[in-house]
């Protein structure tokens, strides 16, 4: 009976190997991507002696993930702070975040101002009255944070609009 068990453990992990292998024959996954979509399937399995043998054999990286995902966000058009933040949600540590945005060259606050004149198209028109050109730029605010942008790049992408609604007095 032991020999059946040894088989059945070899088989369960040949399994668990080919069904990542098949995650990661679509695209880049974190471990933590792996070891939530099998662990449904294999709900016993070794998941430390399969990311192991991953690692091994270079077939997965956390480093690797980190870059990959960072560079298809930044062709999305999406800031560090919510790449940042989808990283650590993806099980990814704070040092391999911190290389992967240092390790891309990006001017944030262009690729901010480039979001913006794409998702509005024209500046905020003048010949709206005061408080409509506030909720305008509200707006546009909210779309730039919720892609992931700092306050500075904001800031710095709706005065590039020629939107300066900060003096009261005009």
């Amino acid at each position: 009976m032991p020999a059946t068990t040894g088989t059945e453990a070899a088989n369960s992990a040949r399994a668990l190997f080919d069904a990542a292998l098949e995650l990661l024959s679509r695209r880049e996954h974190s471990r933590l991507e792996i070891r939530q979509k099998l662990s449904g399937r294999f709900p016993e399995a070794d998941f430390d002696a399969l990311f192991e043998r991953l690692h091994q054999l270079n077939y997965q990286s956390d480093r690797r993930f980190a870059e990959v995902f960072t560079r298809s966000k930044i062709q999305r058009g999406y800031g560090p702070l919510r790449i940042r933040r989808e990283l650590q949600q993806r099980g990814i540590h704070r040092d391999l975040i911190d290389d992967a945005l240092e390790g891309v060259q990006v001017d944030w606050f262009a690729l901010a101002a480039e979001q913006l004149q794409r998702r509005f198209h024209t500046p905020v028109s003048r010949a709206l009255p005061r408080e409509q050109q506030w909720k305008e730029r509200a707006r546009r605010q909210r779309f730039l944070a919720n892609r992931g942008f700092s306050a500075e790049a904001l800031q710095w992408s709706l005065d590039a609009e020629g939107i300066d609604l900060g003096d009261s007095t005009r």
